[in-house]
């Protein structure tokens, strides 16, 4: 398991990051997505998604990008609860499931005004990604908007930072990005994703 937290491509850039921000904040550890003496490591994988995003001022702007309803979030206790029987709530289980497709797409669609630029994501961690971008240099502030699920729809976003250039590929930059600010639900869904893309991975390998 690969973790930001040992040598790695993001892990070097520490020193390069810090540079980049200087008003920052200096809570801010770059390569590993902690603060303070909360020292986190996260588990990354390699992706391959095209995501959106808008460009900042600052890394203190808010979020703008809706927070998604969690997996238990709103589910009315009627569904669980007594004197109910089981097909009627494997209906309403049924119906609210497909209300939530329904209103990702609607987030998704309102999102592309306001997200309005595009990359491609290559490596993701709940700390950090790789992404592929010619629009973007060393030092800018953005805030990141991925699809990390069509069913049920799963959203994440979060505040970064591009702190260091990598290789060329394919005539495209590769851009290290360390988040900064984000929320707890949305980190939460980053490392569920990654946690099961790390599963599908291992049962791959043990299937050859």
């Amino acid at each position: 398991m690969t973790q930001y937290g040992k040598p790695g491509y993001l892990s070097q850039t520490r020193e390069a990051g810090r540079e980049a921000a200087p008003n920052s904040g200096a809570d801010h550890e770059l390569a590993d997505g902690s603060s303070g003496a909360d020292k986190r490591a996260y588990s990354r994988v390699p992706v391959y998604f095209r995501a959106s995003y808008r460009r900042l001022n600052s890394p203190d702007e808010p979020q703008i990008c809706p927070r998604q309803r969690g997996m238990d979030d709103g589910r009315p206790s009627i569904l669980s609860g007594p004197g109910l029987s089981a097909e009627l709530a494997r209906f309403l289980a049924n119906l609210d499931a497909k209300l939530d497709s329904v209103l990702g797409l609607l987030q998704k669609d309102s999102l592309n005004e306001f997200f309005p630029e595009r990359l491609m994501v290559t490596e993701l961690s709940a700390a950090g990604v790789l992404v592929q971008s010619d629009a973007l240099k060393a030092g800018d502030f953005i805030e990141l908007v991925m699809s990390l699920g069509e069913s049920p729809p799963c959203i994440a976003s979060g505040i970064g930072q591009v702190i260091r250039q990598g290789p060329v590929r394919f005539g495209v930059p590769t851009l290290a990005v360390c988040f900064l600010n984000m929320r707890d639900s949305d980190r939460e869904q980053i490392v569920r994703y990654v946690f099961k893309e790390e599963r599908e991975r291992i049962r791959a390998e043990r299937l050859k």
